[in-house]
């Protein structure tokens, strides 16, 4: 398969498994927090916060395993990328085991200072050893998540995610006809499902990729090891500062306004994190050809290819973001009715305008990646997102409304963008002057004049429904257009043409 044929229906392929795990998602939340309550709900998001945003540590993780493969298989080196898989494997079950040492270390502790109720404390820890079984299961199975990105083989992987949808929902369709602990049933069964998933995934990449077969006891090469090792570390270490960054905020936030405002906070990276697997899914297609052209010494192409990978990303997210932004209050209703947690609106929106600025970045970060030198990059950028706990609880302390500590995580975010284009600039020679013009330009047209059109009609309109169904076709409509006219190039838009005329004709 042509690499561009390749992309292309990869990125169907996950767009497909995420529009599904989208709808099966958006029906489980409310069925949910419907079941546990808010309190209950705001509580489970505090205690398994740590494991929601192990999706993003995750891909770190994963991205490093990824960076090495992918740079091996442009240097066609097939012993080399069995070497990493064994490597990857071991590192990932020694750091699986040092997370659980450390979380029973530390988390117990810190449950009993926390701002819960007293006779839900003990529910508390109950669920927090089911979500440490979990984590380890999701971080031994980045090996086979990497293997099968850099393979570009992404059918099977989202097959298997999409039976973890169709099992999360069964679990939020049954857990209101359970007698006992509803909160303790629901933890429970996501630790068993993430077990499941992991021995999923385990058995496609032995049944698939016989080539490279896990063997602990014949892995070689010493330096592959310790590189893997700096590499994944430095990764490792930026995951956890995002993780320290969401977590950290969200105990602030218990501490100062309770569980019900963690409810809020909960209901909020749902959301930003349903409609971010948009933008994630262009990257999760794209990524593997970038890091594959520093393999090949082809730096023109790799930046290509970021430019590209964070433009997409912007578009993807924002096309689907910014209609919620606009309609946040509808959207809401609509979805949760009558159960919707205080300051959830302006949350949700803050973190999404967030999630949209981040996208900016995920070009300038894989082009980083993919050099392999990240050690000053990544602490750098880990000491700004921690940054945001301390900010937010001077914001808290001060009697500020809880979604100020949002805004100042797009301020951060805004400034970590210049940042890493100044580092992107030192590191791989990227010029700022081209990624402004090939990135924030577009972007910013195609988005803000859709914006503007359709504030008309949200301003006019009183009818809740009516002007959610309006004021979204026309911000998609001439997203749509705009898009066409600004984000591709002349024979993009042409080969685009040609298809779409070919399939009429068919």
């Amino acid at each position: 398969m042509q690499t561009s044929t390749r992309v292309i229906f990869n990125t169907i392929v996950l767009y497909v498994k995420v529009i599904l795990s989208l709808a099966i998602a958006f029906v489980s939340i409310p069925l949910v927090l419907n079941a546990l309550g808010a309190s209950d709900y705001g509580l489970y998001n505090l205690v398994a916060g740590v494991v929601a945003m192990l999706s993003f540590l995750n891909n770190s993780m994963t991205v490093s395993t990824q960076r090495f493969m992918s740079v091996a298989m442009g240097e066609k080196n097939e012993e080399k990328i069995n070497s990493i898989y064994n490597t990857s494997f071991l590192l990932h079950l020694l750091l699986g085991l040092l997370v659980v040492v450390a979380f029973e270390t530390i988390g117990l502790f810190a449950i009993d200072r926390l701002n819960i109720i007293p006779e839900r404390v003990w529910c508390a820890k109950i669920i927090y050893q089911l979500l440490i079984f979990s984590t380890f299961a999701k971080i031994v199975s980045v090996p086979f998540d990497a293997l099968v990105n850099a393979k570009e083989d992404m059918l099977p992987f989202s097959v298997i995610e999409l039976i973890d949808s169709v099992l999360m929902l069964a679990v939020a369709l049954s857990i209101a006809y359970i007698s006992g602990d509803k909160l303790i049933y629901y933890g429970a069964c996501v630790a068993f499902i993430s077990v499941l998933t992991f021995f999923m995934k385990y058995g496609w990449c032995r049944y698939a990729y016989k080539d490279y077969c896990i063997q602990l006891n014949t892995y070689r090469g010493k330096f592959i090891i310790k590189e893997m090792v700096g590499f994944t570390g430095w990764n490792l270490f930026a995951g956890l500062a995002m993780i320290g960054r969401n977590q950290g905020v969200a105990v602030i936030i218990n501490i100062f306004l309770g569980t019900i405002a963690n409810a809020a906070y909960g209901v909020a990276n749902q959301i930003n994190g349903a409609l971010g697997h948009f933008s994630a899914t262009f990257q999760k297609a794209i990524n593997p050809q970038l890091m594959k052209s520093e393999g090949m010494n082809d730096r023109n192409r790799l930046f290509r290819i970021s430019f590209i990978s964070s433009k997409f990303s912007v578009l993807a997210l924002a096309f689907f973001a910014v209609p919620f932004i606009m309609e946040m209050d509808e959207v809401l209703t609509l979805w949760l009715k009558d159960n919707i947690p205080p300051f959830t609106l302006k949350l949700a929106q803050y973190i999404l305008l967030l999630s949209i600025t981040y996208q900016y970045s995920v070009g300038i970060m894989a082009a980083i990646q993919a050099t392999g030198k990240i050690r000053n990059y990544q602490i750098i950028m880990g000491s700004f997102l921690l940054m945001n706990i301390p900010i937010a609880y001077v914001i808290l302390k001060m009697g500020y409304s809880v979604y100020y500590t949002t805004i100042a995580f797009v301020i951060l975010e805004l400034t970590s963008l210049c940042v890493r284009l100044f580092m992107a600039n030192k590191l791989t020679g990227m010029s700022v002057k081209e990624y402004i013009q090939n990135v924030i330009q577009p972007t910013m047209i195609i988005i803000v004049i859709p914006v503007i059109i359709a504030m008309i009609p949200h301003f006019m309109i009183s009818n809740s429904f009516l002007k959610l169904v309006i004021v979204c076709s026309i911000y998609c409509l001439l997203f749509a257009v705009l898009m066409f006219r600004f984000a591709f190039d002349e024979g993009q838009r042409e080969h685009i043409k040609s298809k779409i005329q070919h399939l009429l004709k068919r």
